[in-house]
């Protein structure tokens, strides 16, 4: 019994060390829960302004020729990336990392499209020497050095931002009836689509005879399932988790999917040119 009684202090002091040992512990945080998001989004309208008066000739010539022209700032954009990622480029085009706007392929896929509507096309090096030629400055000469009635500006491609505060998602309910929710985010997060604009200047008179605007958007004609993960209202960017990697924002669009929308906006360029 006296020893019982002499391991009560100790055992009490223990036991209150315990207490306070649990009572400082910090709660556990809480994790972040993953939602598979939907979103949709319409790309805008595409815009198309020409001048028929001017454009007309087009349709009357035999194998119009015409040169694809890339502003100077892009150029120079385009040979700083094709130095940065000529070895980073992935073959398989699945959500790569290292997407350039600004390469080469997009510039030979439009030339290809022009070729097969019928068009000469001219070499872009040899146009762009006789321009930078400062005797040469009257644009009816250029036309005779160069052998080419149209120049095709590429004057814009860029990815555009569409802005979202809330997503939804689907959960499955009493006999399997699939509900639709919708999750609230107290910023905004960002999904990316495509433009791409251009402008025909007729060389021999140096007028701008046409304008025209393309748009891209992934979730266009369907919706599109990305992971969301989201702390209460506190969202992530949307992604695709690929391995250990997260990819977001602009690197969503893979390569593929730029060529594609090149192409076929240059297939609807040249019919356009042409009506």
């Amino acid at each position: 019994m006296k020893r019982f009684t002499s391991l009560i202090a100790p055992m009490l002091v223990i036991a209150l060390f315990l207490c306070m040992a649990i009572a400082s512990t910090p709660p556990k945080a809480p994790s972040p829960v993953v939602f598979d998001g939907i979103f949709s989004y319409k790309a805008d309208r595409d815009e198309v302004v020409k001048n028929a008066a001017k454009v007309g000739f087009i349709k009357n010539s035999v194998s119009p020729s015409i040169v694809l022209r890339v502003p100077h700032a892009n150029q120079q954009i385009l040979e700083q990336d094709k130095n940065t990622n000529a070895n980073n480029i992935s073959s398989s085009g699945i959500f790569d990392p290292n997407n350039n706007l600004y390469d080469l392929n997009v510039y030979n896929t439009i030339e290809k499209e022009l070729l097969k509507g019928g068009f000469t096309v001219r070499d872009r090096a040899l146009f762009d020497k006789v321009l930078g030629d400062k005797s040469v400055s009257d644009y009816s000469k250029i036309k005779e050095l160069t052998e080419t009635d149209l120049i095709l500006e590429l004057s814009n491609i860029q990815y555009v931002p569409y802005a979202f505060n809330a997503f939804s998602y689907h959960t499955k309910g009493r006999h399997g009836v699939i509900n639709t929710n919708i999750h609230n985010c107290a910023h905004t997060i960002y999904l990316y689509g495509l433009k791409l604009e251009f402008k025909l200047i007729r060389v021999k008179d140096n007028d701008y005879i046409g304008s025209f605007t393309y748009n891209y958007s992934p979730c266009n004609n369907a919706p599109c399932d990305y992971l969301v993960s989201c702390l209460g209202d506190d969202c992530s960017e949307p992604y695709v988790q690929q391995g250990d990697v997260k990819i977001t924002a602009q690197r969503l669009i893979t390569r593929e999917i730029i060529t594609r929308f090149v192409k076929e906006s240059s297939q609807n360029l040249v019919k356009q040119i042409l009506e």
